[in-house]
């Protein structure tokens, strides 16, 4: 068969599984400050191995912030995958010398600028610590974190003062990746069966959950993270899983914690137009 011939018959978005993975590093060292230490702790990178062999998919492409614990958990998450999973950027070249990175950096892995930590979170985490501790003394059974990122998503105003970007602002960096990533899969070959997975940081994930996951009583978002089951734990993730049939009809679901939820596909739209417009402005300036 020619070259041609084969070109013609190539054929995109048809019969397509693909896991989009949104997850926490693993368990990280701590600072002095108890904030998180960018390196995994043994229990961390041997969590990160087991979930590589738990990979299903036939592809697995890795993502992450520049962080190193970010970074280490993609690596050794590609590192243990099966023989029969095709790790298409396992082979990349060194990143040591890109934003953030320290120079004792080893790792190699695909990074993402809007993987990266809630900036200058550690402005209001005095504040976020002050209130989540009274929470437990006043009889709350919900933990420390989970408390701490509640903080957050109920205080975008604390956040504007002190110059934190807002949940709204972390939620539009992670649609920057999962829009991209949801349009990517109408483009991949014909029976592509692929896994993406894209690691950040706490609280990263749950602004965004909260301003596309849709309830099953048809609610978007959530006002407390008990609503979804609290917040996501090192290494915990949620999942956009998408399929598209042989007419090219696609549907997408989310995965989180056990549940299957409905997803808002035109706010994830919208905030990633957010993304892009606050970026561009910022290039301008």
């Amino acid at each position: 068969m020619s070259f041609e011939k084969q070109k013609e018959e190539k054929k995109y978005g048809q019969n397509i599984h693909a896991v989009l993975e949104f997850g926490r590093h693993e368990i990280p060292g701590k600072t002095p400050e108890g904030m998180s230490a960018d390196y995994l702790k043994p229990e961390g990178r041997e969590s990160a191995k087991q979930r590589g062999k738990l990979i299903k998919e036939e592809k697995l492409g890795g993502y992450s912030s520049p962080k190193m614990r970010a970074q280490e958990t993609v690596d050794l998450e590609m590192q243990s995958t099966d023989d029969g999973v095709d790790v298409v950027n396992r082979k990349l070249e060194d990143i040591k010398n890109r934003r953030g990175q320290k120079e004792e950096n080893v790792f190699k892995a695909k990074t993402k600028e809007e993987l990266d930590t809630v900036q200058d979170f550690g402005k209001i985490m005095g504040n976020a610590k002050k209130w989540a501790q009274g929470q437990i003394e006043g009889g709350s059974k919900r933990g420390m974190y989970e408390l701490i990122v509640q903080f957050y998503l109920d205080n975008s105003e604390l956040c504007v003062e002190n110059g934190v970007i807002t949940p709204r602002e972390a939620a539009a960096e992670i649609a920057a990746r999962a829009y991209k990533e949801l349009g990517m899969t109408e483009r991949f070959y014909k029976d592509t069966d692929i896994r993406l997975t894209n690691i950040t940081h706490g609280p990263k994930l749950e602004p965004f959950l909260q301003q596309v996951l849709i309830k099953d009583n048809g609610e978007k978002g959530f006002k407390s993270l008990e609503e979804i089951g609290g917040a996501l734990n090192p290494g915990e993730s949620f999942e956009f899983e998408v399929n598209i049939d042989e007419n090219g009809k696609k549907n997408v679901k989310l995965n989180l914690k056990g549940k299957t939820y409905e997803v808002d596909l035109k706010e994830i739209e919208k905030l990633y137009q957010e993304y892009k417009e606050k970026n561009s402005n910022k290039d301008k300036e």
